[in-house]
């Protein structure tokens, strides 16, 4: 028994320093600042949000002048073999034309206008989307962070419950030995014993799984990384109004805001459609230089007075308006035009619906913290009743006044109420963290 005993001790104290030597402090603000920084799903929409940036600008809005250059290099031989023709025999031609084109668009319906404001409003809904997974994300950095406190917590209760099992068995081997004791006595202090031992490791595995957790949300590429958390599990209860939580949710949600966004998109998708009804004036510039060499030493123009190369050049410059207006194309247009008007109206009624289903989260999410609030109230009281109990018994068993059997269940009350009492508190800091997401004010968590 007493090499059993000794096997477990040391096992647990392996643990324990084991991991105090792999630890790094690590604090709530830390944490999120690093998921910031690493989180892959912030980085991916950055990148996004990086795209529709460099879209935001006239040039792609259609509002300057499109310029191209070329160059032309022409070879030709032609040989005539016809008495009929005047040049007879092998004429060789080289041409060289550089051009320059200029095409703007004067006027369209005001297109340009509309798609800049539309590529603002992309880039803006952009940043919305991430604003929401930053948002989810700093949401699950604090509940990460939080969860491995709080199985780092229960990992404590359980090793007061173990030292007190330990303890306990041990007097118990002194009684026996001073012949106070049967072994019965011993077997059942034995057994308590050695279920404590199993909890405290089982949890010791439920605490490493969820520091690996939240190393995931952090992407910390080392997953068995593990910390020294300076946050412990606490609260501070907020005296929450479901009205002036539902101004803040409808001034600040960042999906509602991103949901603003589309809706102004889909306005502006109507002003585009309805640009067609417009004319288009088009204005077209164009420069060109031919430069030619013509060869014709081996023809019937050869001669000793007549050069046998012929050069020329031409210059062509020039410039036109067009103007195209759309008289018929089977309705197009206007079926356009009012499809963009039945999207906007259905934009219209997802906001609604947004808002809607956003009442409900919130007016669920305040009813669950106020409960939580209560139930935690409970719980407190019912660890300092169960911890005041356990010392009470504790007295009491030294003195023979309850058995072993009795005490034990005061030990499990006292290790069921502080573990209640953590959740309890765990739980609250979860509605807390999600009343401050619906209400958009979850970064205040960290400042």
């Amino acid at each position: 028994m007493t090499f059993l005993k000794q096997g477990i001790i040391t096992t647990i104290i392996c643990l324990a320093f084991s991991q105090l030597f792999a630890q790094t402090p690590l604090s709530l603000s830390d944490a999120v600042q690093m998921g910031l920084d690493n989180n892959f799903d912030i980085r991916i929409e950055s990148k996004n949000v990086e795209i529709n940036t460099n879209n935001n600008n006239w040039g792609q809005a259609g509002r300057y002048p499109t310029i191209q250059i070329g160059v032309t290099q022409g070879n030709s031989r032609r040989d005539v073999q016809n008495p009929a023709s005047f040049l007879q025999g092998a004429t060789i031609t080289n041409n060289l034309n550089p051009t320059v084109s200029l095409n703007w668009v004067l006027f369209d319906g005001m297109r340009a206008n509309i798609t800049k404001s539309r590529l603002e409003k992309l880039q803006a809904e952009s940043e919305g989307n991430a604003a929401v997974i930053v948002q989810n994300a700093i949401e699950a950095i604090i509940l990460g962070y939080f969860r491995a406190v709080y199985e780092k917590e229960r990992i404590d209760v359980l090793q007061t419950t173990l030292t007190v099992s330990r303890d306990k068995y041990d007097y118990v081997l002194l009684k026996k030995d001073l012949g106070s004791a049967v072994t019965t006595d011993v077997l059942l202090d034995e057994g308590n014993y050695l279920t404590d031992s199993i909890n405290f490791l089982n949890q010791e595995l439920i605490y490493r799984n969820a520091v690996r957790d939240l190393n995931f949300i952090l992407a910390v590429s080392d997953v068995e990384q593990d910390y020294f958390f300076t946050d412990s599990l606490q609260y501070l209860v907020d005296d929450f109004k479901f009205d002036e939580l539902q101004d803040r949710m409808m001034s600040n949600n960042a999906n509602l805001r991103k949901e603003y966004i589309t809706q102004a998109i889909m306005k502006d998708n109507i002003s585009l459609a309805k640009a067609d009804l417009y004319p288009r004036i088009d204005l077209g510039v164009s420069y060109s230089y031919d430069k030619s060499r013509v060869d014709i030493s081996n023809t019937t123009l050869a001669g000793p007075d007549r050069d046998p190369v012929a050069n020329a050049r031409t210059t062509n410059l020039g410039a036109n308006f067009s103007l195209t207006y759309n008289l018929f194309n089977g309705g197009r247009v206007k079926r356009a035009i009012k499809n963009s008007i039945i999207n906007y109206d259905i934009e219209n009624l997802r906001v609604e619906q947004l808002k809607q289903s956003l009442n409900l989260d919130l007016a669920a999410a305040l009813d669950l913290y106020n409960n939580r609030v209560l139930l935690k109230g409970i719980a407190s009281r019912r660890k300092a009743s169960a911890e005041l109990n356990l010392e009470l018994s504790l007295e009491k068993f030294k003195t023979g006044t309850i058995n072993s059997f009795d005490y034990r269940q005061v030990q499990n009350q006292y290790l069921l109420s502080a573990v209640q009492d953590l959740e309890a508190t765990f739980n609250l800091i979860d509605s807390n963290a999600a009343i401050l997401r619906l209400t958009g004010g979850i970064i205040d968590i960290i400042e």
